[in-house]
Order: structure tokens, then sequence, then C-alpha cells
């Protein structure tokens, strides 16, 4: 049990705080520890005859109160406040003095030192200026320690304030980017559907074409369209032109066939600028499309090539990013909309003999009852209705052959 019971003694008196006592008179030295070392239960008491023992002690141990004496063999005792503030901020000094002056404690306050102790003292004066001074040393002591955990505090929630406005700055991008995104895929559904729309309405593929190229206008704005479709040899046909400000001459679309055409089926979708015609396409391609800003875009069904749209413009107004994601959307609903009519055509075909008439239905037959042939001649009426109209909607899209303005 010694050595337990010498331990926390060790521990107890290392925890008590310290007072350095400077003065270089042994007289008083002496009269400190009797009086105030004895009774002093609270802190430990040191002592230092010099300036430079006094140095020695404070880099050595933590003094939390200092009494300095002014006259010292080697030196000022208050040349200490600098270092004692720098080893323990919160420490307290008392200057000892036997010539106390007006001016010395104006520096000495400027200094740092919280009181003094004018020779001679009693041991209740003493007595009384340590205390104060650990009762201050012990309320700055604690105010630092909240200052430094209320710094760490700070940094802990700066820290954490920084991850989370960079986790906010991620969300919101994200955020930003998945509306862009959402808005994008609508855009491209209402075109699909703007599309699918129109190419429903079409009775035949005329139509198909004349509603196709007006669709394109109204979205890209004027310009000039070609529609190509591939025949069974697999070779492609000049199905419509449409002209804005150039031609559709007959050497043009040919030279087509040689540079643009195969290009577009090679890679899906061309875009081309002014400074790209020259060295992608032909002399011929060249000589047309100079200055103009170019779309192409290949129409598959089921893998297969049935058509091909080209629009071009000049360059001053070149197609956006916009019309070519509008070109790359039509293109697969065009090709469809391009199969359906082909399979209609030869289903018609096929349901009817050689003048026109399905070779399965006789409406002389003389069995027939009133009703089936009353219903016959509504169904008559009927296919005729339909033909008027489909005549009429050929005339309403035919306005680009007989050269008049769009009707929109």
């Amino acid at each position: 049990m010694a050595p337990t019971m010498k331990s926390t003694i060790e521990v107890s008196t290392r925890t008590r705080p310290l007072v350095l006592v400077v003065d270089d008179e042994p007289a008083l030295l002496e009269l400190v520890h009797d009086v105030v070392g004895r009774s002093a239960q609270n802190f430990r008491l040191v002592s230092a005859a010099s300036v430079s023992e006094a140095r020695r002690i404070i880099d050595e141990q933590p003094v939390q109160v200092a009494l300095l004496d002014v006259c010292l063999p080697d030196g000022d005792g208050m040349s200490l406040l600098p270092q004692l503030r720098e080893k323990q901020p919160t420490a307290q000094a008392v200057v000892i003095t036997g010539h106390p002056t007006i001016d010395g404690a104006i520096g000495a306050i400027r200094a740092g030192v919280i009181d003094f102790l004018p020779k001679p003292f009693s041991a209740d004066h003493l007595r009384e200026r340590i205390d104060r001074a650990l009762q201050r040393q012990h309320l700055a002591a604690k105010i630092d320690t909240r200052m430094l955990r209320l710094r760490s505090a700070v940094r802990r929630l700066n820290t954490s304030r920084r991850m989370v406005s960079k986790k906010v700055d991620l969300l919101c991008n994200d955020l930003v980017s998945a509306y862009g995104e959402l808005s994008r895929q609508l855009d491209i559904v209402r075109t699909q559907e703007s599309f699918r729309k129109l190419t429903e309405s079409a009775k035949d593929l005329e139509q198909l074409l004349c509603h196709a190229m007006d669709w394109i206008l109204r979205h890209a704005g004027y310009c000039n369209v070609a529609v190509w479709l591939s025949s069974e040899q697999g070779e492609s046909e000049l199905g419509a032109y449409m002209k804005y400000t150039i031609a559709g001459e007959k050497a043009f679309t040919e030279a087509m066939k040689e540079g643009l055409l195969p290009m577009a089926a090679r890679e899906g979708f061309v875009h081309l600028q002014p400074d790209e015609i020259a060295a992608q396409l032909t002399e011929m391609e060249t000589k047309y499309l100079m200055g103009q800003s170019v779309m192409a875009v290949n129409c598959t069904y089921l893998g297969e090539t049935l058509a091909t749209f080209v629009a071009f413009r000049d360059a001053r107004s070149p197609f956006s990013e916009e019309d070519a994601a509008m070109l790359k959307t039509i293109s697969p609903l065009f090709a469809v909309a391009l199969a359906t009519i082909v399979r209609r055509h030869h289903d018609d075909i096929d349901d009817l003999d050689g003048e026109g008439n399905n070779p399965f239905y006789d409406d002389s037959s003389d069995g027939s009852s009133p009703d089936e042939s009353e219903e016959r001649e509504r169904e008559r009426r009927k296919r005729e209705r339909d033909r008027d109209r489909e005549r009429n909607d050929r005339q309403a899209a035919d306005w680009w052959k007989r050269g008049e303005p769009p009707p929109f």
C-alpha cells in the first residue's frame, strides 16, 4: 500500500498550481516560505534569487502566479513577463517593490501585471495577493479552456458545413442534370408524338412525303429538303425534293448518291459545316453545297435502310443541335410509317383482280337479300367518300409542287 499512497501524493502535488517568488533578499524568501509555504494547501511555492534562475524555472515548470521583484542582481524582474506569457498565457504576475511610483505602476499594468506588493508587507497581505492572483488565473484558465473548446467546435462545424455545402452542391448539380435530362426526354416524346400523328394521317406514299417535309419546315425553319427512297435493288431514288434556295438539278441529286447518301448510310447521321463539305463530299456536291449547313439522316426499319432525309440551307442560319436531335428522332418513325404504307399498298394489290375488283366479292349475285344489298351500297358510298377526301387532302398537300407558299 505504501507505493500507492506515495504515487497519489505525487500526483496531487503536481496538479496544484505553482507560485514562483523571484527576489534576491534571503530574509524575504525565508519569510515567504515560513509564512505562506506552511499554510498554503492549495498551491505549491518555489523561489528564485535571480532573473536567470527564474527563467530556468519558467522553462521547466508550469508557473501559474509569479511574484516578481523589480530590482534583481542580473536585471529587472518584469523582463520575465514575455517569457511567462509565452509559456503560460493565463499566468498572473504581482510586482514586489520597495519604491513604488506612479510611472512604475502604469508601466507594470501596461505590461500585464495585475497587482502590487509594496515592501515591507505582512503575511496577510502576501496571502491575500496570492489568493487573488490564483483566483484570476483559475478564471482565466477556465475561459481559455472554453475558448479552445469553442474554437475546436467551430473548426469541426466549419468542416461539417463545407462537407454539407459540397453535398448540397453535388445534389443540386444532380437535380439540375436530372431535370435537364427529363426535359430532353419530354422534348423527344413531344416530337415523336407530333410526327407520329402526322404520319398516321397520310393515306399514301405521296401524302407521307409531303406531310413529313411540311413538318420538318415547321420545326427546323425554311430549308431545302430531299427525301430519298430505297428501291428493291438497294439503290436510292429521289422520292421528293423541296426547293428553298437551291434547285434539285439532276446533276446535283445524282451527285448525292456518290457522297452524302453513302456517308449517311455508314454513319447514320451527318451534320456538316461549310469547312467540312469540300473535304468530305464530292466535287459536284461541293459546287452546290458550298457555304451551306447540311444534315442527313438514315431511316432504317428492322436494320434495313428504307429512306434518307437530306436538309441544307445557308450556313448564316445553321442547323442547331436541337434541329439535329429532331431529325434523329423522327427518322425511325418515318421508316415505320413508310414500311406500313408499302405493306398496305401490297395488300391492296393482292386483294384486287386485274380490273381493280375484288375477285372474292360479287355484288351482282341474285341470291343476296335486300339487307345485304343495302349494306353493300353503304360500303360503296363510304369508299367513294374516302376517295374524295383523299383526293382533297392530296391536293392540299401538293402546295410545294404548284409553287404556292406553305399553308402554315
